[in-house]
């Protein structure tokens, strides 16, 4: 099956499974039924959802170009996806909209059969005719740098969105935010690295653009031993790195990835049911353990000449000297031409200018719930409370009801949708919880109204004029 093949194919599948095709949600002009904040994977799967829901002015902003929505072809220098290929749920039931029968239309069965796992390339480009043959309102190049609540002087979610042609508002019943891995914090270097060196002798490993070939023969100090921190070593090697050594404070490497044994149906689906104290532990547990780097980068990594693992080496301080990068150990100092920190993301909605009013109002987790002092975490107090449908629930009920109409699936809501909620391997569950989400609330915002269209009008079955006419005749006798 070729791609045109595949793409009729999906038309008639769309139009088999249309019911029921009545569009139904009524936005005032000028105003969206729903704004969703990025364009990457769940912001395109959403949208999808929604129009699918017959649910219209619905639009998708991301503040990058088109094709560099989400970190596949910026930040994330991983040659696979760390997800199985038969991954599914941007499909939302539909087969044909599925990644393999993308693949499979251009490269065959047995191809989709050698494939180990997909490649970050092939996986953006897959989003791309995802985004195409669904048709959602995607606006590139556009940031939403400003999220203003309901409130005496509008009804609606009021959203500052800046491009090339400066700032303007834009109306929402209902928001979304869906802006991946750091949409709800950031990434930062530890202080005593930023605070002690220079920026052309640092970087975080989420940081694009940047050039590796800036460091070749160059020798590579990594702190961190996480996924990231070998894929920033490999990625500096392939470029002419002389050396790249991951440093890190274990005394051995990570070698368990619970996130693996979570991933059946019934933990994917049913996570947000469970009591807090259960949601508090599998987090509190995978904080603790860390995560390795999958098995084929961590064998990539050792096949590359000048790849070292310094375990047992915390870097207790660093300094420049004589234009390098003198860091002090427990076992003496090493000397570095570069250094990176693969030290994550963090969780700060109050840092975020666009989730900075919701901040103010919505419930954290350390405002509903005190974990017995083992498995006391102080990041996880900071993760949103969220609601069943990936909503925003209030601090002090009664004071922010509008908080029910804005969702969240940033790295936030893993605490209470689930540790995998925020990833590939959970958007066939989580996506669709969202758009029930937000086709709950647009529905019971226009619930009087809509109760009032059903006693007013008279909704004929039959014509009373062909009625009433058989009946004269004595139609039926």
């Amino acid at each position: 099956m070729s791609l045109a093949a595949l793409r009729e194919r999906l038309a008639a599948d769309n139009e088999w499974l249309a019911y029921p095709a009545k569009p139904w949600a009524a936005a005032p002009a000028g105003v969206l039924n729903c704004a969703i904040v990025g364009g990457g994977q769940f912001g395109l799967t959403i949208a999808w959802g929604l129009k699918r829901e017959c649910v219209g002015a619905v639009r998708v902003f991301d503040r990058n170009p088109a094709g560099r929505e989400g970190p596949w072809t910026t930040f994330a220098r991983m040659h696979m996806l760390r997800t199985p290929k038969d991954l599914a749920g941007h499909d939302l039931g539909n087969a044909a909209l599925t990644f393999r029968a993308w693949y499979e239309a251009q490269h065959g069965r047995e191809a989709w059969q050698r494939l180990f796992r997909i490649s970050r390339q092939d996986w953006q480009a897959y989003l791309g005719w995802y985004r195409e043959v669904t048709g959602v309102d995607v606006q590139n190049e556009t940031e939403v740098v400003a999220v203003a609540p309901p409130d005496a002087s509008s009804p609606h979610f009021r959203l500052t969105v800046r491009d090339a042609t400066g700032d303007r508002v834009v109306a929402a019943r209902t928001v979304v935010f869906a802006s991946g891995a750091e949409g709800s914090g950031g990434h930062a270097v530890p202080a005593f690295i930023a605070e002690a060196l220079p920026a052309h002798l640092y970087a975080h490993t989420n940081d694009w653009p940047f050039d590796f070939a800036r460091l070749a023969d160059k020798r590579v100090g990594l702190i961190g031993a996480g996924a990231s921190s070998f894929d920033t070593a490999i990625a500096a090697l392939e470029g002419g790195a002389r050396e790249a050594v991951l440093c890190f404070r274990r005394d051995r490497l990570p070698t368990a990835n619970p996130r693996r044994w979570m991933e059946y149906a019934g933990f994917l689906a049913h996570y947000p049911e469970l009591p807090d104290a259960h949601k508090w532990a599998y987090m509190q547990r995978l904080y603790a353990l860390s995560q390795p780097p999958p098995q084929p980068t961590f064998e990539r990594a050792l096949a590359l000449p000048g790849f070292r693992m310094a375990p047992a080496t915390p870097w207790l301080a660093v300094e420049e000297h004589a234009g390098q990068v003198r860091v002090r150990t427990p076992g003496g100092w090493e000397h570095f031409d570069f250094v990176f920190a693969a030290t994550g993301i963090f969780v700060d909605l109050a840092g975020r200018p666009e989730m900075a009013q919701i901040a103010r109002h919505c419930a954290f987790w350390r405002d509903r719930y005190a974990p017995p002092p083992a498995f006391a975490e102080p990041r996880l107090g900071g993760f949103p409370y969220l609601g069943s449908h990936c909503e925003f629930t209030e601090r002090v009920a009664g004071t922010a009801p509008w908080l029910g109409r804005a969702f969240t699936i940033t790295r936030a809501a893993t605490l209470s949708m689930g540790p995998s909620a925020a990833s590939n391997s959970n958007v066939k569950y989580t996506a669709p919880r969202i758009v029930a989400g937000v086709t709950r609330a647009l529905f019971l915002d226009e619930a009087d109204a809509a109760l009032a269209q059903f006693m007013s009008e008279e909704h004929h079955e039959l014509a009373p004029a062909a009625v009433a006419a058989a009946q004269a005749q004595g139609g039926g006798e």
